[in-house]
């Protein structure tokens, strides 16, 4: 696989956002948009859809922040500035690894700590409802291209990119992490939770997810079979028990480790959310933590 030097995708990424600039009145509008998307086809579709029905409309609703950031990005920079943009987002040209470590690597380090916590906290080893690790693959492609992956164009390719012209790695985390929460909304319901242990889940994901979108060059590829992967591994180790006094349910549970996680890469990188060899990731984009980007036509 063919791969771009650091330089040369910093110069890409400077050509493109020297004269695409991101105004904070377009990030405005891609959040209303990727909520009105997303939220017009939930909405009634869990008030009015038969449950095993339901599938189709989640998919179609799981495209709001793409939809979203394409729309806006359509708008504030014009048919060519899209193009750029798509072809960055989307680019293949990134280190294998980093496939490796989104589709498998790192969710089954998080499905692992998820599982050992589970059992020294008294949880059984019940691998009844298992699926077989050979049928991985076909729950995370799906999975990446139509029921959370597919969301990441929007999230890390076009939010998190314009919170960073303003907001430190992590600030900018906790606030795409309670935006993302919130989407979720109409949903909780199917989940069975509440916002409070989504917060509690997505807010911490949302530090592991940035971290990786910062090492991936731009592209969103690697992220969207990441958090793929963190939707479907729970179905290879299952932990069916309650256990922590009654109250480690599976969301407390996968909560608590993704906290660790994320504080370990907080402290790791000191707040940059990258190691410090690729700490420009902010740079790549065109942008530096903080401070706004060069405004030219908004």
């Amino acid at each position: 696989m063919t791969e771009r030097t650091e330089n040369e995708a910093a110069r890409d990424h400077a050509s493109v956002d020297a004269d695409l600039p991101i105004a904070w009145r377009w990030l405005a509008l891609f959040f209303v948009l990727a909520f009105a998307i997303t939220w017009a086809i939930l909405i009634p579709t869990v008030k009015r859809v038969p449950q095993k029905r339901q599938t189709p409309f989640i998919i179609a609703a799981a495209f709001g922040p793409f939809v979203a950031a394409t729309i806006t990005v359509r708008a504030s920079r014009g048919r060519e500035g899209l193009r750029r943009w798509l072809r960055e987002i989307l680019s293949f040209r990134v280190p294998a690894g980093l496939y490796l470590k989104g589709a498998l690597l790192l969710p089954g380090l998080l499905g692992g700590m998820h599982y050992g916590l589970y059992r020294i906290l008294g949880g059984r080893a019940d691998f009844s409802s298992a699926q077989p690790w050979y049928f991985y693959p076909a729950y995370l492609i799906p999975t990446a291209l139509l029921t959370g992956g597919n969301e990441e164009p929007g999230w890390r390719g076009f939010a998190l990119p314009a919170l960073l012209t303003r907001f430190s790695p992590i600030v900018a985390s906790l606030i795409l992490g309670a935006i993302h929460s919130v989407w979720h909304l109409p949903m909780l319901g199917h989940y069975e939770t509440t916002l409070v242990w989504y917060l509690f889940n997505l807010v911490p994901l949302t530090f592991l997810l940035n971290w990786f979108y910062l090492k991936s060059r731009g592209s969103v590829l690697p992220v969207a079979l990441l958090h793929a992967g963190t939707n479907v591994v729970s179905t290879f180790l299952p932990t069916p028990d309650i256990v922590l006094g009654g109250h480690g349910t599976w969301m407390v549970l996968r909560g608590i480790v993704y906290w660790v996680i994320a504080i370990v890469l907080v402290v790791a990188t000191k707040g940059a959310l990258g190691p410090p060899a690729e700490a420009p990731a902010a740079q790549r984009l065109g942008m530096q933590a903080g401070k706004p980007a060069a405004t030219a036509a908004e």
